[in-house]
């Protein structure tokens, strides 16, 4: 029934003209390049040859006027996730496991977002339209930030926002300031802390994560993120194999903190890393 349906697609598209097919760009450095050049969105297409509905969104949404319309201030690129080049890279850069998936990415690469699965051309473009507009209102808070100085729950859900994007160095900024500049509450400070972490542990920069929780445990013993960043840190070390010191970590924090919330979460977890250090 798949490959029927697979045929199906695969055939329609042969038949339907690729209009437009020809204003797509080549490459991610090219669509990147153009981007930066006209200050505009890129629209990625990732898909993959067995992808069925990918192939249907290429005969159906593509040709259609409100698809143009929608996308015409835009560099439009498409990537097969299976080329082991471009496509791969950029679906292994943003964590992508289902097709078809699109992306709306800003000319830094950041991520401005994600629209997933098959829709034909109206809802499609709705959802498109969704997403650009939602996308407009996240940078309309990001210009009123110096205006909310105080407001400290919006400046840190900007901060996770970027995060989310993997804006790293505007996310990196803002949680920097968060736990540095005075007169900021501790709760939020404490977030803060252990956001920045997970942005250098989300990054690979495991040396950056541990300085910053040793930074934080200098000046915090106790509550739930110094929880969350004591557990990290044996995170840290299960990616770099360190198993042995991720043991003791997890062990260590049983004994520190028996009634915490993560004690289930520990307890579910160390039979397993400790078979592991079995087999080393």
């Amino acid at each position: 029934m798949r490959r029927t349906l697979f045929l199906v697609a695969l055939i329609a598209l042969i038949l339907v003209p690729q209009a437009g097919a020809g204003d797509w760009a080549k490459s991610v450095s090219g669509a990147q390049a153009r981007a930066k050049a006209k200050n505009q969105m890129i629209f990625v297409d990732l898909f993959a040859q067995w992808c069925g509905w990918c192939h249907r969104f290429e005969a159906d949404v593509v040709p259609s006027e409100e698809f143009k319309k929608a996308t015409s201030e835009m560099v439009l690129l498409k990537v097969d996730t299976d080329d082991r080049g471009d496509g791969t890279a950029l679906a292994r850069k943003y964590q992508i496991s289902t097709l078809p998936t699109f992306l709306l990415l800003n000319p830094d690469m950041s991520i401005a977002a994600v629209i997933r699965g098959y829709a034909p051309a109206p809802r499609f473009v709705k959802m498109l339209e969704e997403a650009v507009n939602k996308n407009k209102a996240f940078l309309r808070s990001v210009k009123q930030e110096s205006t909310n100085a105080r407001d400290y729950p919006k400046r840190l859900e900007i901060a996770r926002e970027f995060l989310q994007r993997q804006a790293w160095s505007e996310s990196e900024l803002r949680f920097r300031k968060l736990t540095t500049e005075k007169g900021v509450p501790l709760a939020f400070r404490d977030e803060a802390f252990y956001q920045l972490a997970m942005l250098f542990m989300t990054q690979g920069k495991y040396e950056d994560t541990l300085k910053t929780i040793k930074e934080f445990e200098r000046i915090q013993k106790e509550g739930e993120f110094f929880e969350r960043s004591s557990l990290l840190r044996g995170d840290v070390f299960l990616q770099q194999g360190k198993i042995a010191a991720a043991v003791e970590v997890f062990k260590d924090f049983k004994d520190r903190f028996p009634n915490s919330q993560f004690i289930p979460n520990v307890d579910s977890a160390l039979p397993q890393i400790e078979q592991r250090l079995k087999t080393q």
